[in-house]
């Protein structure tokens, strides 16, 4: 007799929990790493500048990482903490914090890879694609060739959805998003304010400066975060859904998206972001368990659970692969329509027995 598999909410709650200490000190590291780079940027030789600003794009990633657990309420313990530190560590990456509480919380983690709820890097159908404006049909090129992650993630994320997002865009139209949007406009607008009044007692020239110290590291973060999503969902053997009854069945919290290791040991400074399965199944886990949690996933659901180590060749190939989805029958296509790749779903025996029973 199989053992019954836990509920998702009780499949890893023995990692949740946080403290206090831990997390205080890791964003004091982390605002230390922006402000010190910005500092270089203002302040230093040219190279110098050129080194803050890469310690800023860093310092950005990290600290919206912050933020994106505080929005699960996982970063601290405590639900008042969370949100007012949460909305300080967007600042830098101009997140409006309840704006990516309802696409991400509620959208992403509530229905991750089920069309036309989750909004993430969903693939468009053949069908779908043919019919587009002809300049939508080039920057889906684009957003899907390998490099184009940036302007994707600026365009169809931030500006559409994570900054004053219109009713169209998600839905719904509520006083806090304009408030969370207006206090990231504030924080761009002193931001901007330090660097020209830097670069007026310094006789330094404010271009230089608003380049190194604001449009570069923005801009890298964009292609960052824009990278991450992709990777984190999109894979030859990863299943997209356009009926919910699939979608659930083959639980795709779990199926549907991936662990990547990145060149270098990079995703040991993401705050083990790449541990996405293992966050899906439980978004209340802090980044401080997130390694041991996806542990513990794997050896239970070795078959499952799709990982991998990023290299050129095995990004390319998914690149290549993964252009449009064939809902239906459940394979990845090529922009002209071709199969690239079947998936196969990943259905638990109690589902494929109901299934077989159906038949």
């Amino acid at each position: 007799m199989e053992t019954p598999t836990p509920s998702r909410k009780a499949l890893l709650n023995s990692f949740e929990g946080s403290g206090v200490i831990r997390p205080f000190f890791v964003l004091a590291v982390d605002i230390a790493l922006f402000t010190g780079g910005l500092m270089l940027v203002l302040l230093a030789g040219i190279w110098l500048k050129v080194l803050g600003s890469v310690l800023m794009t860093a310092g950005i990633v990290r600290l919206f990482l912050i933020g994106h657990d505080a929005c699960h309420g996982s970063f601290f313990d405590n639900k008042t903490l969370n949100n007012i530190f949460g909305r300080i560590a967007f600042l830098p990456s101009m997140t409006a914090f309840s704006l990516w509480d309802v696409g991400h919380n509620v959208a992403h983690h509530g229905f991750n890879n089920l069309k036309g709820r989750d909004q993430v890097w969903a693939p468009y159908s053949k069908e779908e694609f043919d019919s587009l404006p002809g300049y939508r049909k080039v920057l889906e090129r684009i957003y899907r060739s390998g490099v184009g992650w940036g302007l994707y993630y600026f365009i169809e994320l931030w500006w559409k959805k994570l900054y004053f997002a219109t009713k169209k865009q998600i839905g719904s139209s509520r006083t806090k998003y304009k408030l969370d949007s207006v206090l990231v406009t504030v924080g761009f607008v002193v931001w901007v304010a330090v660097v020209a009044l830097v670069a007026y007692e310094t006789d330094q020239n404010f271009w230089t400066l608003a380049a190194l110290g604001i449009v570069v590291p923005f801009a890298l973060w964009n292609v960052i975060m824009g990278f991450v999503v992709f990777v984190h969902h999109t894979h030859p053997t990863v299943a997209w859904f356009q009926r919910r009854q699939d979608w659930q069945r083959c639980r795709a919290y779990l199926t549907s998206t991936v662990q990547v290791r990145l060149p270098l040991g990079i995703d040991r400074l993401m705050h083990n972001i790449m541990e996405h399965n293992a966050h899906h199944v439980n978004p209340r886990i802090s980044m401080f368990a997130l390694r041991r949690a996806q542990s513990a996933l794997r050896e239970r659901f070795a078959t499952e659970v799709t990982a991998y180590r990023l290299g050129y060749k095995t990004y390319m190939d998914c690149v290549r692969r993964c252009k449009l989805y064939d809902y239906a029958n459940h394979a990845w296509l090529d922009f002209r329509g071709q199969v690239t790749s079947r998936v196969t779903l990943a259905v638990p025996p109690a589902a494929s027995s109901s299934m077989q029973a159906a038949a």
